[in-house]
């Protein structure tokens, strides 16, 4: 065999071989499990809320009322079912500031005190309109908490803290209360028809009253158990807070009720037990 075939055998064999030996080797990398494939996002990740109880108090604040704001003692009370999912209450039980007027109850008082003056039947005194207003007493608002966001930030380089967002919903319960007791100063308001009996243009709509709770808040971990709450809602609920003859019929009743919506703003300092967090794999 001269020298030229001898080469040309090898060649064709060498060729063969690869034709035969790349499918093997192929389905031999496709069989081949990375050793990431089945590993989690972040591994030896903090479980700060799944399975934890939270507990907290603060403060929290209405904004934007009509005739009185109000800043309350508030009191968190939740369970975190996973890691992203929980249930709790918050509740506004203790307003600090019975008296704090808005800027627009203050417009107004001022207007009713000019007017009164020169009075005309028909614009009630400041004393008439104090009367018939209607403020929050109390709030208590469960809800589900869903947290779709969670990580972690820096502050300065130096502070790191845990944080998570979520978004909540639930049923609200309003205690609405008056600034006075129901009737005092109204007495003019008030009169006796003969087809309708007692109908006042004037009385102040009070007592538990049923709404919604929508939102979203956040928590930043200090520690692992220690975390800094912060809440804001949107209370919806039908009110007539100015307690007025709305509709024109000569009554306040069911009729001169309106949707409201409420926003408050709270900030909670909150501990999650047991203490001990468990760390992922």
């Amino acid at each position: 065999m001269t020298k030229k075939a001898h080469t040309m055998k090898r060649g064709i064999a060498l060729l063969v071989g690869c034709l035969v030996g790349i499918p093997v080797v192929t389905q031999a990398a496709q069989e081949r499990k990375s050793p990431l494939a089945d590993a989690p996002a972040i591994r030896k990740r903090f479980e700060l809320r799944a399975n934890r109880l939270e507990a907290g108090v603060g403060l929290t604040q209405t904004i934007g009322q009509d005739f009185y704001n109000a800043l309350m003692l508030n009191l968190r009370l939740g369970y975190h079912i996973t890691d992203w999912i929980g249930v709790s209450v918050s509740a506004g039980l203790l307003n600090v500031t019975p008296n704090w007027r808005s800027s627009f109850n203050d417009q107004l008082n001022t207007t009713l005190t000019a007017a009164a003056a020169t009075p005309d039947g028909k614009t009630p005194t400041p004393a008439n309109a104090a009367a018939a207003e209607n403020r929050i007493g109390m709030v208590i608002l469960p809800q589900v908490d869903l947290v779709p966001f969670t990580g972690k930030f820096s502050l300065f380089g130096k502070l790191f803290m845990n944080y998570d967002f979520y978004v909540l919903a639930g049923p609200a319960l309003v205690n609405l209360i008056s600034k006075t007791p129901t009737g005092a100063n109204l007495t003019t308001e008030c009169r006796t028809d003969p087809a309708f009996g007692s109908m006042c243009k004037a009385k102040p709509y009070t007592g538990m009253k049923f709404g919604g709770n929508v939102g979203f808040g956040m928590h930043a971990f200090v520690n692992n158990y220690f975390a800094i709450n912060v809440e804001a809602h949107n209370v919806i609920f039908k009110n007539n807070a100015a307690g007025r003859d709305v509709n024109g019929n000569g009554d306040v009743n069911s009729f001169d009720l309106q949707w409201t919506y409420n926003w408050m703003v709270g900030l909670n300092a909150v501990f999650f037990l047991p203490a001990h967090v468990k760390v992922s794999h």
